[in-house]
């Protein structure tokens, strides 16, 4: 009896080894089906060159098509190139024995392609024929590099009397605001919702967003950003601790000091223009409220005044946001990378917006507001058909109490622009109504 209870149980040790090994030849014959997961990339990968859109479709709107190509990353190919000799330093990579290198050209063209358009880089990852990941890397490496290469050129804060009497020159050049050094406007940047921040980056508006601070000066060029508070705080309260509340404020700012205006023997500060997402200062001027303008035609026109100069940040962030549709969605970064990738399009923005042949392609005349005198009325640009979804503006929250100083500075400009200061047409512009 013993001994057939050792034979059973050796058969049965001997169809469980037999069970076993025929799973692991099932699996080794699944693993060598599968595709090989040791070769150096994917076959679609390696035909890159032949059929990527970067050496194909790119290089022939390049050559055929100038217009097309424009559209495609919002710029010609000549300020393309010049682009592509400003970052390769930063994003040029060595050849190995292996394969050929990503170029300069191809890195930025990705980048500019998700920057102008939006598309997602899964869907970059099968037009240009480049691992996700890969496309991932290049996207955040070549956004740091644009920041780089043009901020000290292209977003240059004021760090003189005389650059700051420039900037105020031009608004009362081409915008009749005397003394203005810049119109400020704020944005949340909404963002996908970061890992493990809880709250942080949830604001009052139900979105997870980022905070775009910017002052404009008259030409529609940023001159100072500040990005990267979390949308958690108020809109005001975001001013208040803004790096440029406190420098304006001091005489580290380098900003004029009061002085007198053509025609009047009193003393204006030189201020900034912004809305009511801020709170009025002796620095910062906005508008009345409309329940204190009723049956007040001077401060109506102060209103008017001061929106006229005001309409060059919300200008603007409106051109910005249409040509670079990234802002049409909520970005799919964390708040750092998405803090990069804010301040490169507002570089680029500057750069195209300075180019003596960009700019007039970059946002020609219609793309913009403009006012006709006449009628009293102002023509909306087209940057208003679109839909920037992933920038929302500053709003009134309420609440809020002025200082008398401030309250009376504000009074006084609305007594220049009333008399000494005004210009012919601004009653028409205040009082005109539609039929």
């Amino acid at each position: 009896m013993d001994r057939r209870r050792v034979m059973a149980l050796q058969l049965l040790h001997l169809r469980r080894r037999r069970a076993c090994l025929a799973l692991q030849l099932l699996i080794i014959a699944e693993y060598s089906a599968a595709p090989d997961r040791n070769i150096w990339m994917h076959h679609w990968v390696a035909r890159r060159r032949e059929k990527g859109f970067h050496h194909n479709l790119f290089m022939e709107l390049m050559l055929e098509d100038p217009n097309r190509f424009r559209r495609c990353l919002r710029m010609s190919a000549e300020i393309f190139e010049e682009l592509v000799k400003k970052v390769s330093p930063l994003i040029i990579k060595q050849n190995t024995r292996m394969r050929d290198s990503i170029t300069p050209a191809e890195r930025l063209s990705v980048t500019l392609r998700h920057l102008a358009t939006g598309e997602t880089q899964e869907s970059l990852s099968l037009s240009f024929r480049l691992g996700q990941s890969t496309i991932s890397g290049i996207i955040k490496e070549t956004i740091r590099a644009l920041f780089d290469v043009l901020s000290s050129d292209f977003l240059k804060f004021p760090s003189s009397e005389e650059e700051w009497r420039n900037v105020a020159q031009e608004y009362e050049e081409r915008w009749n605001y005397p003394h203005c050094i810049g119109a400020m406007d704020g944005k949340h940047c909404r963002i996908d919702p970061p890992l493990k921040s809880g709250s942080m980056f949830y604001n009052y508006k139900e979105t997870f967003c980022i905070v775009l601070l910017a002052l404009v000066d008259a030409d529609y060029r940023f001159i100072f950003v500040d990005v990267g508070a979390n949308g958690r705080a108020s809109d005001r309260g975001i001013w208040n601790r803004c790096s440029l509340k406190g420098y304006i404020e001091s005489d580290r700012s380098k900003v004029p000091k009061d002085s007198q205006l053509r025609g009047t023997a009193d003393e204006f500060p030189y201020v900034i223009v912004g809305d009511e997402g801020f709170t009025l200062s002796e620095k910062l001027m906005m508008p009345y409220p409309k329940d204190q303008c009723t049956n007040r035609l001077d401060r109506r026109i102060f209103n008017y005044r001061l929106s006229r100069a005001r309409r060059c940040s919300e200008n603007a962030f409106g051109v910005m946001a249409a040509r670079f549709q990234i802002f049409r969605a909520p970005m799919r970064y964390d708040p750092d990378d998405a803090r990069n990738l804010v301040l490169a399009v507002v570089c680029l923005h500057n750069y195209l917006r300075t180019h003596v042949v960009g700019r007039s392609m970059y946002a020609p005349p219609q793309m913009l507001d403009c006012e006709d005198i006449m009628t009293g009325t102002v023509r909306q640009g087209e940057y208003h058909l679109e839909q920037p979804g992933a920038l929302v503006r500053f709003v009134n929250q309420g609440g809020n109490r002025h200082a008398d100083a401030a309250l009376a500075v504000r009074d006084k400009w609305c007594a220049y622009f009333n008399t000494i200061g005004a210009v012919p047409w601004q009653e028409q512009m205040v009082t005109y109504r539609p039929t």
